[in-house]
């Protein structure tokens, strides 16, 4: 039986560690060294696990316990379980762009959630929830396809959340 987890949870355990190899940063307060995008952390173990993870914080990679992918990194990964993204660049690559966008997914997904709070009538209500449910259907679709799809979501996300400003500023 699969674990369950909440929409926007983590869950490192069913990652390839993709905020440790996808993503770039720059030593500095929040990291120890520098990392260019594609390239493992020093860090990262071959089972993708972290090997300094109880020590991050002493160690200067306070970054690290900032992060969050919402979620993005193991739908990343099961999407792309069965190919060797390690070896061949070309499968690295959908994978890193498949995370990048599924990250997009979550963030705005977050943000809609947040948005049920506000006071902004039945109408707009429901135009949140069918974005929302368009946004989680493409998310949890496990499919690499839905990018151009899921691109025209985020956009119609973004505007409607443009216009609930004034809500925010009254």
């Amino acid at each position: 039986m699969t674990k369950s987890l909440a929409p926007f949870e983590a869950d490192c355990s069913r990652c390839f560690g993709l905020c440790c190899v996808a993503l770039s940063f720059e030593r500095g307060s929040q990291f120890g060294h520098d990392k260019a995008a594609g390239q493992p952390c020093h860090h990262l173990a071959e089972d993708f696990r972290c090997r300094i993870h109880e020590r991050r914080e002493a160690l200067g990679y306070e970054g690290c316990e900032a992060f969050d992918c919402l979620g993005a990194g193991q739908r990343a990964s099961a999407m792309f379980a069965g190919e060797n993204w390690r070896r061949d660049a070309s499968v690295a690559r959908r994978l890193y762009a498949s995370f990048s966008l599924l990250m997009r997914l979550q963030e705005m997904r977050q943000a809609l959630e947040t948005a049920a709070d506000l006071e902004i009538g039945a109408v707009l209500q429901d135009e949140r929830r069918a974005l929302l449910a368009r946004l989680a259907e493409q998310a949890e679709s496990g499919r690499e396809d839905v990018a151009e799809t899921a691109s025209a979501t985020l956009a119609e996300a973004k505007a409607f959340l443009k216009r609930l400003a004034p809500t925010l500023a009254g």
